[in-house]
């Protein structure tokens, strides 16, 4: 989906960070309480890891200490991190050689673990049913990453209790349901992924209500309604992706005025009417994907000279007109795609036009130039 975005780094180091914190480090002080230990060992008989092993340290008396995955408070003895990740750079997946592979369920006992801050278990390809409902109990949850399993069912309905969680990723599962409205409660969340399942219904009204949010991943799913006007109202969103969803209406204007804003993923939707000026005139944004929806009208001629795009993507819309000569004068300008439009005139041959192959122009109404056939004269 293009470049890592800034948000994602930051994920990603942040949970890099937990599991060099948390994953087979043996943590002195006391050991852990035997609450805890029995609702690892339920959680434990509900998985079946049959090639890797992770479980095979779960043996001894203290799970505070050796067993893989499991962080505790040392004064307390209560678990405060499971990290369970099925692809890292861990040891035990490196001398395994392969990535992990797990089936069952996540058991309800999960939620007996009523100190712990974060739970990972992510990545294990084939692990299914639902999220448990009472995981909206563990208040001082801050970390909920379960991405790139077989789960199904809904989000619990109740998420917005969870008001200290930053990070929610349930990406590449089998999620069903709407968007829970509770979820805009969570003042906290710095970032979500809710990409590539089957998700439904629309986009809450009041999402923008999320003000720390710096990454919202909705993408591949099938939201439909119109996207709520409010997100322009989030001032730290960097990344928001909406793509290939069922979502109709127009592009609000208001994005626009999001200060970091610096990719927006809008393509294959129903989207309708033009491109808002002021959004191609957003200096920081980087990465804009319209594609594949029913976009109409002009290219707006709003480009300026801090205009800078890795990457623009205009294609299979409804787009009429000629070339903005603006984009003449943008800072950069990388990949562009504007076929499949009903654009038409004299390709420009200066930059970026200039280095762009015919791919990028190709099934428009009458553009003619390099790289396409020349014009009349």
């Amino acid at each position: 989906m293009g470049q890592v975005s800034t948000a994602l780094q930051a994920y990603r180091l942040f949970l890099l960070f937990v599991v060099l914190s948390s994953a087979g480090i043996s943590v002195s002080g006391a050991a852990c309480s035997d609450s805890d230990r029995a609702a690892l060992i339920e959680l434990k008989s509900g998985l079946t890891d049959p090639y890797i092993g992770v479980f095979s340290s779960w043996t001894s008396k203290d799970c505070c200490s050796g067993w893989y995955g499991v962080a505790c408070d040392p004064d307390t003895g209560r678990v405060t991190d499971l990290v369970l990740r099925g692809e890292s750079e861990d040891p035990i997946l490196t001398m395994a050689g392969r990535p992990g592979l797990m089936t069952g369920g996540i058991s309800p006992a999960v939620c007996r673990l009523d100190h712990i801050s974060t739970l990972v278990i992510a990545d294990w390809k084939q692990i299914s049913g639902p999220i448990p409902a009472c995981i909206t109990s563990l208040s001082s949850l801050r970390v909920l990453d379960l991405i790139g399993n077989r789960l199904t069912g809904s989000l619990p309905s109740n998420l917005g209790k969870l008001y200290h969680l930053a990070v929610l990723n349930v990406a590449d599962n089998q999620i069903t349901g709407p968007i829970p409205e509770s979820l805009t409660q969570m003042g906290s969340l710095m970032y979500l992924n809710l990409a590539n399942n089957q998700l439904s219904g629309s986009i809450p009204s009041d999402f923008g209500n999320l003000k720390m949010l710096s990454g919202a991943l909705l993408g591949r799913n099938r939201l439909s309604g119109v996207i709520p006007s409010s997100i322009g109202q989030m001032n730290r969103l960097a990344d928001l992706d909406l793509a290939e969803n069922q979502i109709w209406g127009s592009i609000p204007a208001s994005l626009a005025s999001m200060p970091v804003l610096s990719s927006l993923y809008l393509g294959s939707n129903r989207l309708t009417g033009g491109i808002p000026a002021v959004l191609l005139g957003n200096k920081g944004l980087g990465i804009l994907n319209l594609s594949r929806n029913a976009i109409e009208g002009p290219i707006p001629d709003a480009f300026t000279s801090i205009s800078y795009f890795t990457t623009l993507d205009l294609s299979y819309n409804k787009l009429t007109g000629d070339l903005p000569k603006t984009l003449l004068t943008a800072a950069y300008v990388g990949h562009i795609d504007l076929s499949n439009n009903n654009l038409c005139g004299r390709i420009p041959t200066a930059s970026p036009f200039d280095r762009l192959d015919a791919s990028s122009f190709a099934n428009n109404d009458c553009l003619c130039g390099w790289p396409l056939q020349a014009c009349a004269s």
